[in-house]
């Protein structure tokens, strides 16, 4: 398997999401779940060699995947191996996950993750990104184990439907779409395989946010095309 990218070695949150991101990779069966949100965002940006820093982040300190109902009491069983404890704030939309700092590590941190289930719990767009995921390399260190992620298309049709459905930080997941559309090498090419439904997703962030001059295009100054390749993966 030939590593797609590598995690940069770093001392920040965002860091041990990603060992938890490589356990949970060593220990599930590749196609009963998917990375989604930000990490997978920041996947597509480090195997396209990009500015991480342009990826969008939710205030808090989260992961989040999807999964199957016949593959969530593995997940859950692995992610109690991991020190995770089902949270209390768990509704029946969605199953959170937590897990305290280490005593006595200064550089260890809280984590959370969401766990979506398909055909249990809502998530928009989570259902494409399971069928549409693909095992990409990644390595840490001297780990290097495959990550399921969404194909670059369901990754920004999973934004686009998080932006409609998002009642608290809609705009970070407009950025991140409009960053992944940016990736985009050949969006003629990438629209024939959007679905009807996907096209509905993707004209609801549209109308948001399809103006050159909007602030999620401008602030991609090393791509002034990505706006342009929006327009064309969107074109009838």
């Amino acid at each position: 398997m030939s590593i797609a990218f590598a995690v940069p070695e770093s001392a920040v949150w965002r860091d041990e999401l990603w060992d938890t991101i490589l356990d949970l990779s060593a220990l599930l069966d590749e196609g009963s779940w998917v990375l989604v949100g930000g990490h997978a965002v920041m996947a597509h940006a480090l195997a396209d060699d990009r500015d991480c820093e342009l990826v969008s982040h939710t205030a808090r300190p989260l992961g989040r995947l999807v999964t199957t109902a016949s593959a969530m009491p593995t997940v859950i069983r692995c992610l109690r191996e991991l020190g995770f404890g089902l949270a209390e704030t768990s509704i029946a939309t969605e199953f959170r996950f937590s897990r305290p700092a280490e005593r006595g590590s200064p550089s260890s941190l809280p984590q959370q993750w969401i766990v979506d289930v398909t055909g249990v719990t809502y998530l928009s767009g989570g259902d494409q990104a399971l069928e549409r995921s693909e095992p990409r390399g990644a390595s840490k260190g001297m780990r290097a184990p495959s990550v399921p992620l969404p194909s670059l298309l369901a990754s920004i049709v999973y934004e686009a439907a998080q932006f409609g459905s998002s009642t608290t930080e809609p705009f970070v997941h407009a950025r991140n779409a409009a960053f992944l559309a940016s990736l985009v090498h050949n969006p003629i090419g990438a629209r024939q395989d959007l679905t009807s439904a996907d096209r509905r997703i993707l004209r609801v962030l549209d109308a948001a946010v399809g103006l050159r001059q909007h602030s999620v295009w401008s602030r991609l100054p090393i791509d002034p095309d990505a706006f342009i390749r929006w327009k064309l993966l969107l074109a009838e």
